[in-house]
């Protein structure tokens, strides 16, 4: 469905048949909001009407008396706040919700007749959610914690009465399929609140539209309450306010797909393989760095095969162990193996390896304390990432779940499956925005680059790197706030397991050169700094 467009007319579906369920807009398109069903008409044809469209305007009906609903448990109290009740229209009784403008002028009713059938009367083009006349922007601090969106008046008048009429409770005009549409058309309204939780029926039409409303809201806010029964009501019926009041509170902020919390993924650890602001770690890089600062993009880069990804464990252990929250996004590896690798960290021992040498209890002694409260998130995913989905994922991290920082190993592979422009270009299209969501959000990224091919002694074998070695665009040198390289000969048999460490660039205290000189131990899988690095010798 689009947004932006107005409505001007209903016509019968083509679909399932209904008499007035298709919802035409002055753009062309037309969705049906009793099946789905939708029509876009071609780009490149424009849209021609023979003559004017003019709505047919019935009149509001000017009484409306609100009265309880005693079959819904609903008081008088609450159908006045809202202002529901009952009018005469055409010889029958009928419930009116009313719906307003932006204004707060009443333009629309919804009609409930005795056999279940639904109508309107009014002007629907432009009225809001159900209810939101009520909750005027910036309503109140304590209204601005907490929002409902249902599906339908009654559950929405349930709702409220269960929270005593305190908080803000909104319903769609016509049921989930019209979730897409209104919730895009008040998202300005609805992002001032901190939680918006989605109660739509537990049945499947209910929960698909669920899913796909909490895409259009804010990345950490949107929260779906997924109810035992079928809605809000008939949990209210059977004497359940209080377990549907819990309900509504603990939802949790829905995730994207692909991010996990790591300590839910124990299981997936232990499984056996088929086949088998803080300081830095390293006091010459700390000292010449002062130390890790959040909102900064950091690069780091070696030839292949030199241990960047091994180097970004390391911090990340580092980070983890001084109280920083981390994000991970390794697409390079599975869940599985990051976690390997942060444990191997901690307990000294390459578990991907040698997981069968460490004892299951020290093994879950070591998870508990690095994953434990949610403070170390994953996102699952292998190989190429579409590059506004990336940063769609590392915004979530940075305000849906907190993060401090974020890895990301590494920015070539996002790129790499992409069929249009070159690599170069992609590469600054995709860093630039990488950087914009470092100021935004004011998270710390640490950033694996790849190096350029070079005509000279290449940096596997010990070749010099510089800031021109880094592969694809200028901008990862001139974006990144530090940019660290691990120069390591892989020839040099007597120096092959040593990584000397360089800053090639320092935006903050400008110092550069080389830092420490690590040392890989083939028997704890880990990158060390020298005794004498950290007795201060080289300080």
């Amino acid at each position: 469905m689009q947004t932006g467009s107005k409505y001007i007319s209903k016509e019968p579906c083509p679909e399932c048949q209904s008499k007035d369920n298709v919802a035409v807009y002055d753009d062309g398109h037309k969705y049906c909001f009793g099946c789905g069903w939708q029509f876009q008409p071609p780009k490149d044809k424009p849209i021609k009407f023979e003559k004017p469209f003019k709505m047919k305007v019935t009149p509001l009906l000017p009484f409306v008396t609100p009265k309880e609903l005693p079959k819904r448990g609903i008081t008088k109290e609450t159908c006045e706040l809202y202002d529901y009740g009952y009018a005469e229209f055409n010889n029958q009784v009928v419930q009116v919700a009313t719906y307003h403008d932006k204004i707060g002028k009443p333009v629309a009713q919804h009609l409930r007749y005795k056999d279940k059938r639904f109508g309107w009367v009014g002007d629907t083009s432009n009225m809001q959610l159900w209810g939101q006349k009520i909750w005027r922007q910036n309503h109140g601090t304590e209204t601005n914690i907490f929002a409902v969106i249902t599906e339908g008046e009654v559950d929405c008048l349930t709702i409220s009465q269960i929270q005593g009429n305190r908080f803000p409770v909104v319903s769609l005009p016509n049921g989930c399929q019209s979730a897409n549409k209104y919730i895009a058309a008040n998202l300005e309204w609805l992002s001032q609140f901190n939680r918006i939780v989605i109660c739509f029926d537990s049945d499947e039409p209910g929960m698909a539209a669920a899913e796909k409303a909490v895409e259009i809201l804010p990345p950490g806010k949107a929260a779906i309450c997924r109810l035992p029964r079928k809605d809000a009501n008939e949990m209210l019926l059977a004497g359940e306010g209080e377990e549907l009041k819990d309900l509504l509170w603990k939802a949790i902020p829905a995730r994207p797909d692909g991010i996990h919390n790591a300590y839910d993924l124990w299981e997936q650890l232990i499984k056996k393989d088929e086949t088998g602001v803080c300081s830095y770690p390293y006091p010459i890089l700390n000292k010449m760095c002062q130390g890790f600062r959040k909102q900064a993009l950091v690069t780091i880069c070696a030839g292949t095969g030199s241990g960047k990804s091994l180097l970004c464990r390391e911090f990340a252990y580092h980070f983890l162990n001084n109280g920083l929250k981390v994000g991970w996004i390794g697409l390079e590896e599975s869940s599985k193996r990051s976690m390997q690798g942060i444990l191997s960290v901690a307990l000294n021992k390459p578990l991907h390896l040698k997981q069968e040498e460490v004892d299951e209890k020290e093994l879950r002694q070591a998870f508990d304390y690095l994953f434990a409260g949610n403070r170390f998130l994953l996102l699952e995913h292998f190989g190429s990432l579409d590059p506004d989905r990336l940063l769609e994922q590392i915004t979530y991290m940075a305000t849906g779940e907190n993060c401090d920082v974020i890895f990301l190993d590494h920015i070539s592979i996002v790129v790499s499956g992409l069929t249009v422009g070159d690599e170069r270009k992609q590469i600054d299209v995709c860093v630039t925005k990488l950087r914009q969501v470092v100021e935004k959000t004011g998270v710390g990224l640490v950033m694996v680059s790849h190096l350029r091919r070079t005509d000279g002694k290449p940096a596997e074998d010990g070749g010099d790197i510089n800031l021109a070695s880094l592969r694809g665009s200028s901008s990862i040198a001139q974006l990144s706030d530090l940019v660290i390289c691990g120069i390591r000969s892989q020839t040099d048999e007597e120096k092959n397991n040593e990584l000397q460490l360089k800053v090639l660039k320092n935006r903050h205290t400008g110092c550069l050169g080389m830092a420490d000189k690590l040392t890989y131990t083939e028997e704890t899988g880990r990158l060390a700094a020298t005794a004498a690095d950290f007795f201060g010798e080289k300080l």
